[in-house]
Parts: C-alpha cells; sequence; structure tokens
C-alpha cells in the first residue's frame, strides 16, 4: 500500500491460556487484502501438534467492527458475550483448529486509537470507498493463511450474520482452498432486504401491541399509553402523520422507520451496495457449490429470519436436489444461536451451549 503501512505474517508467538476451554491459543497476524496486516489468534486443540491438524475452520465475522471474539456484550445487556470464542470452543472439542482474525475494521479503528491520522489516510479513504471488496479479500486472505499453516489440513469457512455472505463469496472464489462453509444467521439476497426486515418489518409488533381496537392506526388514546414506545411516537406525530388526521397509520409508521434506510444511503454504504451487485448472489454460490454447505438457524432470529435457510431448503428439496446441503433448525435460539423468549426479544445472551455443541458434532460428521 502506498502508505506503506504492511504487516507481514509472523510466525507463531508464545502459547498462552485461551479463553476457549481445551485449547492452545497462539497470538499472530495474518496478511490481509493488499498486505493488510490483521491481528489473529489460532485455537489449537490440546496436546495436538499442528503437523497433526487434519481440520481448520476459519470465522468470519457480522456485520459492524468485529474483532476475533465477535464480542457482543454491548448487545447482551452488559453480559459477557464472545461469540467466536464459544463457536470455537465447541470445534476444537472436535479436534478442528480455529482461526479468529480481526475484522478490518475493527484492526483500523484500533490502530487509529494510538494513530488517529489514519483516519484521514489513504488506507481508510480505499476501504471506505468498497468495503465489502475489502471483507472478502481478506477472508480468502485468512482461508489461505490456514492453508499455508497447516498443509494437510482441509480449510472450512463459517459465516455469522454479513459473514454468511462474506464467506459464501469468499469460498467460491478460493475453491482450491476451501472444502466447506457453515452459515450460522444465513440471509439471501442483498443488504437492503435485511434493512427492510430489521428496520421496517420486525418493528411491527411495536404497532400492532398499540392498536388497541385493531383498526390499523394508533389514535390519541392509544398513543397516550405509558409505554416509552408511545411516548416516542407522540414526540413525533407533527412529523411523522403525514395527513394530519391526529392518527398514525400502520403505512406512515412503516415509512418513518423506512426513512432510516433511505437516509442511510452514504458513499460507503452506496460502494457496498455496487460490490454487492457485481457478486454471485448467495443463491447462485449454493445452487453451484460443490462444496459442502451446513445452516444452522435459530427459529427466534429476528435479525436474519428462517425463512431465508427455509426458502434455499425448500428449494433444494422441489429442485436442486444437491446432497451438499445440511440444515439444522434450532427451536427457541435467536441470531447468534441464544436463547429468546420469543420473536420479539432483542436482548442477546451468551450461545446455548448444547446448540454449540450438537453444531460441532454435525459438522464433525459433515465434514469428514
Amino acid at each position: 500500500m502506498k502508505n506503506k503501512t504492511v504487516i507481514t505474517l509472523l510466525a507463531a508467538a508464545l502459547a498462552v491460556l485461551s479463553p476457549c476451554a481445551f485449547a492452545t491459543t497462539l497470538s499472530t497476524t495474518l496478511s490481509g487484502y493488499e498486505g493488510f496486516g490483521l491481528e489473529t489468534e489460532v485455537d489449537l486443540p490440546d496436546a495436538t501438534p499442528e503437523s497433526s491438524i487434519t481440520r481448520v475452520a476459519v470465522l468470519v465475522h457480522g456485520s459492524g467492527a468485529q474483532g476475533m471474539h465477535e464480542d457482543l456484550t454491548s448487545v447482551s445487556a452488559g453480559v459477557k458475550n464472545l461469540f467466536f470464542d464459544d463457536v470455537s470452543a465447541a470445534l476444537v472439542k472436535k479436534g478442528f483448529a480455529v482461526i479468529r482474525y480481526n475484522k478490518r475494521n475493527f484492526q483500523i479503528n484500533k490502530m487509529a486509537a494510538k494513530t488517529p491520522s489514519i483516519l484521514k489516510s489513504e488506507l481508510l479513504a480505499k476501504f471506505t470507498s468498497n468495503p465489502l471488496l475489502y471483507f472478502v479479500e481478506d477472508a480468502k486472505a485468512a482461508a489461505q493463511f490456514a492453508a499455508q499453516r497447516f498443509p494437510a489440513a482441509k480449510v472450512y469457512m463459517i459465516g455469522h450474520s454479513e459473514g454468511t455472505n462474506v464467506a459464501l463469496q469468499a469460498a467460491a472464489q478460493s475453491t482450491s482452498t476451501v472444502s466447506g462453509v457453515a452459515l450460522i444467521g444465513f440471509y439471501c439476497g442483498s443488504l437492503d432486504n435485511v434493512l427492510l426486515e430489521q428496520t421496517v418489518y420486525r418493528p411491527l409488533y411495536i404497532f400492532d401491541q398499540l392498536d388497541a381496537n385493531k383498526d390499523g392506526a394508533l389514535d390519541a388514546n392509544e398513543l397516550a399509553a405509558d409505554n416509552p414506545a408511545a411516548k416516542s411516537i407522540s414526540r413525533q406525530m407533527s412529523a411523522i402523520d403525514l395527513n394530519h388526521d391526529g392518527k398514525l397509520e400502520k403505512s406512515e409508521f412503516m415509512a418513518a422507520n423506512y426513512t432510516h434506510v433511505i437516509m442511510d444511503f452514504n458513499d460507503s454504504m452506496r460502494a457496498y451496495r455496487k460490490q454487492e451487485a457485481s457478486y454471485p448472489t448467495q443463491a447462485d454460490i449454493i445452487k453451484n457449490a460443490d462444496f459442502k454447505i451446513a445452516f444452522f438457524q435459530g427459529e427466534l432470529d429476528n435479525q436474519t429470519p428462517a425463512y431465508y435457510a427455509k426458502s434455499i431448503e425448500l428449494i433444494n428439496r422441489a429442485v436442486w436436489q444437491k446432497e451438499n446441503l445440511s440444515f439444522h433448525f434450532f427451536d427457541g435460539l435467536g441470531h447468534a444461536l441464544d436463547k429468546r423468549s420469543s420473536d420479539v426479544d432483542l436482548v442477546f445472551k451468551p450461545a446455548d451451549q448444547t446448540a454449540l455443541s450438537d453444531m460441532a458434532s454435525e459438522l464433525d460428521d459433515f465434514w469428514k
């Protein structure tokens, strides 16, 4: 890169006790796209020499600036929740080595905390001009890192949420390296599909709860309820009550939420969408893939609902009839395979250990 911020691949550092049970963790740095260094941890089953590893899984992050732990504590009511550490712990019990690396935007933020000038650098400008490209290319680099570090092993990728698309794109471009993909919280189609689901349709339960007389509109009495949502809507009525009738129709409620999708259409998101459109769709990749693909989906996932994965299963049963696809739907679990009270429960919890154990056992068998 022009700013010469190139961090080359380091040799394995001093082994330390891993936060993942039954594993040893080695800290290192992998060389991402264009040589950019991404801090990385390699989790190994205890007493297993690297030369004896036969399978290695690369974990690919969900949306946002995620580190190698995919730390969900901030959305878990303050409960410590290191999702990727828990996923890794389950996998290493089955003899997998696991690669966890910092997502590029997380790594840049970490560097900027020490060197603020990075925020005005070409390094950041190039990334923000095409973030999805960098996520996919970094995932490909991580898979190549895994193949080089464990030359006797088959390489697999496990994507979560946004990482399901990134992992599929990376695997489809790395068929000589990647032998299979697992998808947790899968979505199909564009980012806009997900934003529409999360921003417009997911909040409809709030409207339905407030609409006591079920007439499809919130009147003054319904908005006078001692309810945080009612109070928030009341404060905005002058702007969102488009026909000025003193009521909020469901379409007006949906429109107010959809404005966030429109207003967030900034340069970075525009570039993301453009790159997304240049890639094959997730469905096309799955349809044409020879590598094994496993879906692990919570039935109460309200970010990437189960219907995305179930639509693929329906098409496969009726049309494709591919034998390299596997589906597991977990009752009572959410977006990170965590227990939820309902499909409108937005608070994350640590992943259900039984579900992770089941997933690891299935992958152990599926990826023989």
